[in-house]
C-alpha cells in the first residue's frame, strides 16, 4: 500500500521541478501564508486597541463590566424566604400587544457597544422588532377573537400577497362581468314594468 501512496504522491508533483525548486516553492507559500496571518492578527489587535481607546474616550469613568451571560459556573443558593409562582400568559387584545411591543412608555438607555470602522459610534438597537407584513411578533398572546389572530404563525411573502390580491381582483372582475348583468336580468323578470 505504500507503493500506491508513493505513486499517488509523485503523480501530483511536476516532473520538471527538482527537489530544491519544490522546497523553495513550498517555503515561499508558507512565508506568504505566515505574512498574511501576521497582517490579519495585527489588524485585529489594532482594531481592538482602537475600540478600547474609543470606549475610554466616550464613556470614561462610566465604563462597567457586563456580567457573563453563561452563569453555569456560578451557583446560586436560594434564600429560605424566596418563592416561585408559575408564569401565566394573559391573553391580550391586538392594540394592547402592539403598544406593549412598540415599547410605549419605556425609555431605552443605550449600552456601551460600539460599531463602525473609522469612527466607532454607539450601536442603536431598534425598539420595535416586528418585521414588515407582520402584525406582532408574539401572536400566541392574542385573544382568540382578536383580528390579529388570523395571521398567527403566518409570514406572508410578497409572492403570496400578490397572489391573494390578484385573486381578489379576478373575483371582483368576474362578479362585475357576470353577476351584475345576471342580477339586472333577474330584477327585470321579478319587477314588472
Amino acid at each position: 500500500w505504500m507503493k500506491f501512496a508513493d505513486i499517488f504522491y509523485f503523480s501530483t508533483l511536476d516532473n520538471s521541478d527538482t527537489e530544491k525548486e519544490r522546497k523553495n516553492k513550498m517555503k515561499l507559500e508558507r512565508e506568504k501564508k505566515l505574512k498574511q496571518h501576521k497582517q490579519e492578527t495585527q489588524l485585529k489587535r489594532e482594531k481592538a486597541g482602537k475600540l478600547r481607546d474609543f470606549k475610554q474616550y466616550m464613556f470614561g469613568e462610566h465604563i462597567c463590566r457586563v456580567n457573563i451571560l453563561k452563569k453555569d459556573r456560578y451557583y446560586d443558593l436560594p434564600l429560605d424566604t424566596s418563592s416561585a409562582t408559575p408564569y401565566s400568559n394573559m391573553r391580550k387584545s391586538l392594540g394592547t400587544l402592539c403598544i406593549e411591543e412598540a415599547g410605549c412608555g419605556l425609555t431605552r438607555i443605550e449600552g456601551q457597544q460600539l460599531e463602525g470602522e473609522l469612527i466607532p459610534k454607539i450601536c442603536v438597537v431598534p425598539a420595535n422588532k416586528v418585521r414588515a407584513g407582520q402584525v406582532t411578533t408574539r401572536t400566541e398572546l392574542l385573544n382568540s377573537n382578536s383580528p390579529g389572530k388570523i395571521y398567527s404563525g403566518k409570514d406572508d411573502s410578497a409572492i403570496s400577497a400578490a397572489i391573494k390580491v390578484g385573486s381578489i381582483l379576478v373575483g371582483a372582475g368576474a362578479i362585475t362581468m357576470y353577476g351584475i348583468p345576471l342580477l339586472s336580468y333577474i330584477a327585470r323578470l321579478v319587477i314588472p314594468k
